[in-house]
């Protein structure tokens, strides 16, 4: 009965095929002759922009007799099908609301069914692998009219009187904005962001020792660092080498989720770049609400982009995420590779750059001896929106006691 009713509001009311556009998909019919018509009007109302009224009787008959529909389909769609239309075409008026509500419910309800079949299927195939990527990759039917409620004037924005984003490390990191750390590979970009993650859960994180030139912590929180290049065992030394600072709060520990470790340990190849894995990040940063930081690191191994220089690829790989964080206040540091010629900024395209607060390029000192097994580099900006004019370039210089179980660093003067 409710395929009968959609296909009527397919054929008889343009505002009911623009108000479904966002969630139409006729393989969720079950129906064979419904899908056929429900194609044949969905096809007219893409090229006129209008729904085909009675035209869909003439598109039937012309799809007949150029035999595009057997004869058990052609007898079901004039017995039970086009009678109902030819009914509503005389009726006074369309009850849109209601039938856009059904049209929702079936969908959703369809859109499950399906899904759950193919899964059920494909485990009583032996085919376990397939059946838990379908489930990775499923995504929820999208909602009739989801936005209205966040389309907004600025006298209303004002009254809910939103707070300021809360700085965590003075002057530029805040919750709900993102920073890229980008720079030749080696240059101390890993080395640099642990520090950082290290320092704003310190429980004493207001002695002197833990600034970092004019930088301090002001507000602590959690760090979750999210690790595709190093594994756990050499994350955890590197983490190490920072307890001479002195010990974390239990609330704001760092913790590491290294994906080669991941991959290892269950045979899961694990990209950011898939929603649903996105998803399960989300879900743990909500229920440890004590961490409002996390450092990504890098682009290049954590979200499996095919084309770093394909806008598309960061617009539904890398900033869908991007923008979860940015919701829940979660402070993001993404770490990522210069251009090939160093010259022409980070890699990859330009459609990044919109999702930045700020954009912070690590450049090796030219007295960096990479044979000591140290890091050296300078802190230029390329892009700054949180800090102002308080936000200086300079150098740091890491180094490692003898035994390499420590790592302290120095500011110097810039080259």
């Amino acid at each position: 009965m409710i395929e009968r009713k959609i296909i009527i509001g397919l054929a008889t009311s343009d505002a009911y095929c623009n108000k479904i556009k966002n969630i139409w998909d006729v393989s969720l019919f079950e129906s064979q002759p419904a899908r056929l018509l429900a194609t044949w009007a969905w096809e007219f109302f893409l090229k006129y922009n209008k729904a085909p009224g009675r035209e869909i009787e003439t598109i039937y008959f012309t799809k007949l007799k150029e035999k595009k529909v057997d004869a058990k389909l052609a007898d079901e769609i004039e017995k039970d099908i086009l009678p109902e239309l030819s009914e509503e075409y005389n009726n006074e008026g369309f009850l849109l609301e209601p039938l856009l509500d059904e049209t929702e419910k079936y969908f959703t309800e369809r859109h499950l069914t399906i899904f759950n079949q193919n899964v059920n299927a494909l485990t009583k195939q032996g085919k376990r692998e397939e059946a838990e990527k379908l489930i990775r990759n499923f995504r929820p039917i999208n909602k009739l009219g989801r936005i209205t409620p966040y389309i907004e004037t600025t006298t209303v924005i004002k009254k809910k009187n939103i707070p300021q984003p809360t700085t965590i490390l003075h002057p530029w990191l805040k919750q709900g904005q993102v920073t890229m750390l980008y720079g030749d590979p080696g240059v101390g970009k890993s080395l640099f962001s642990i520090l950082i993650g290290y320092i704003c859960g310190l429980a004493d994180f207001d002695d002197k020792k833990a600034e970092i030139n004019s930088w301090y912590v002001k507000n602590p929180t959690g760090c979750l660092y999210v690790d595709g290049e190093l594994g756990c065992r050499e994350m955890a030394n590197r983490v190490e080498q920072y307890s001479w600072l002195g010990v974390q709060h239990k609330d704001h520990k760092m913790q590491i989720f290294s994906i080669p470790d991941y991959q290892h340990k269950t045979e899961d190849t694990f990209y950011l770049g898939q929603r649903a894995n996105q998803l399960e990040l989300i879900t743990w940063l909500k229920e440890h609400q004590s961490y409002k930081l996390i450092i990504l690191d890098s682009a290049t191994t954590l979200f499996g982009l095919e084309n770093e220089n394909d806008n598309s690829e960061w617009s539904n790989k890398v900033n869908p995420l991007l923008r979860d964080l940015r919701s829940m206040d979660v402070a993001t540091l993404l770490l990522h590779h210069s251009g090939k010629d160093g010259k022409r900024g980070y890699r990859g395209a330009s459609s990044m750059a919109a999702m930045l607060q700020n954009n912070f390029k690590l450049v090796s000192h030219p007295q960096w001896n990479i044979d000591a097994g140290e890091a050296w580099f300078t802190i230029k900006k390329d892009k700054q929106r949180s800090a102002g004019k308080q936000f200086n370039s300079f150098s740091i210089h890491f180094e490692q006691n003898d035994n390499q179980t420590e790592t302290f660093w120095e500011i110097t003067d810039n080259y």
